[in-house]
């Protein structure tokens, strides 16, 4: 009998919108695809995740000693104590593990060799980069990330498999750890074969950008935008407005829409694809961070033409060179860019379908289920 496949989804709740929790449930279905009927799935205890197609395992939370404590050993989330504790008691059920990034594989994957079974690390983006950009408490507020090279480098040169969403993120790695014969980018896709609807209503003379506007990673590059860009758009596109739409804004989000009219805020909208797809051009003035920005993803799958800073096009370079498509560095490229955009809205070779159809061509679910076959079903 074939054994099972643990994938610890811990490091997010599926249920609740955003990056983490997008990529994650990507990866469960492309798992359940390939493997069906042999799929365990860890989650946050409180998240209440229940799926027919799968068995799910909940995992409480940490004390804060227990976090504390943790730290010596790499513990650094929620699955890291519990996951080797759960395979001990089932050392004959599992073959495979798969672990959200190498961060949080290096303090349990000697413990899960150590039981004869196989450990996949999925790395979501190059944590140093991340947890600097974020001021993480295990950086010492952005200060230095000694802690997060060395479990991440354990996690990383250990890891039987390395997956990547990104080829930067890959060359990075190598670059910084050295590089290993089983790295692999399997890229981000969609969670489900559903495609979206496309936007039926009026078009607003409008560009749209969407992140969490709590986040301190979000907060600086969009005050930059404001600083640097923000005029050229301005002069540019006269009568256009910039529609910034995000999760709970920070009093400095608030502060900077209330300088600049060109700025429409929109707080925690409800929809917020249906609302941001109503917008002619999606904007992303991310200019740090590293990974896979997903957002732009709500852009193409909206089939809008995308205008993104170069930092954040990372993981979409079959789409770089495409008339809807423009990546920019410095103010006149982005002026460039919004040029090229509208040159391209006013063509006739301009369809919002046609960016939807090479969005699910790139993205789409069978997409990355393929993907892993070629790896995993060797």
């Amino acid at each position: 009998m074939n054994k099972r496949i643990l994938i610890d989804a811990t490091n997010v709740n599926i249920s609740i919108p955003g990056g983490g929790s997008f990529c994650t449930k990507a990866y469960i279905e492309a798992f359940l695809a390939l493997f069906p009927d042999r799929i365990d799935v860890l989650h946050p205890q409180e998240a209440g995740i229940r799926d027919k197609r799968y068995r799910t395992i909940d995992v409480p939370r940490r004390t804060r000693l227990q976090q504390i404590a943790g730290v010596g050993k790499g513990y650094f989330h929620r699955a890291a104590p519990f996951i080797v504790d759960y395979l001990r008691q089932n050392k004959d059920t599992y073959q495979t593990v798969l672990i959200s990034t190498g961060l949080f594989a290096g303090g349990v994957i000697a413990d899960i060799h150590a039981l004869g079974m196989q450990v996949i690390v999925l790395h979501h983006n190059y944590e140093p980069e991340y947890r600097i950009d974020s001021k993480s408490i295990l950086t010492l507020k952005g200060k230095t990330d000694i802690l997060i090279r060395h479990w991440e480098r354990k996690g990383y040169l250990h890891a039987d498999i390395n997956l990547f969403l990104t080829q930067d993120d890959l060359n990075r790695f190598g670059k910084e750890y050295g590089y290993r014969t089983n790295n692999y980018v399997t890229g981000i896709f969609e969670p489900t074969q559903t495609q979206q609807e496309l936007q039926q209503g009026p078009i607003d003379q409008s560009a749209v950008i969407t992140c969490a506007l709590s986040d301190i990673q979000n907060q600086a590059p969009l005050m930059r935008f404001a600083e640097h860009y923000l005029p050229v758009f301005e002069n540019t596109l006269p009568d256009w407005k910039i529609r910034l739409m995000g999760r709970n804004p920070s009093e400095t989000i608030y502060d900077m829409a209330d300088k600049h009219d060109t700025i429409l805020l929109i707080p925690n909208p409800e929809d917020i694809r249906s609302l941001a797809a109503e917008s002619a051009i999606y904007l992303c003035p991310m200019d740090a961070g590293g990974g896979l920005k997903l957002r732009i993803m709500d852009g193409l799958r909206s089939g809008q033409p995308v205008l993104v800073h170069e930092r954040s096009a990372r993981g979409y370079d079959a789409l770089i060179g495409t008339p809807y498509f423009y990546t920019y560095h410095d103010p006149a490229s982005f002026e460039q860019g919004l040029r090229q955009l509208i040159r391209y809205m006013q063509s006739a070779d301009y369809s919002r379908e046609k960016i939807q159809d090479k969005h699910y061509e790139t993205f789409g679910l069978e997409v990355g289920i393929e993907r892993l076959r070629s790896i995993l079903c060797k």
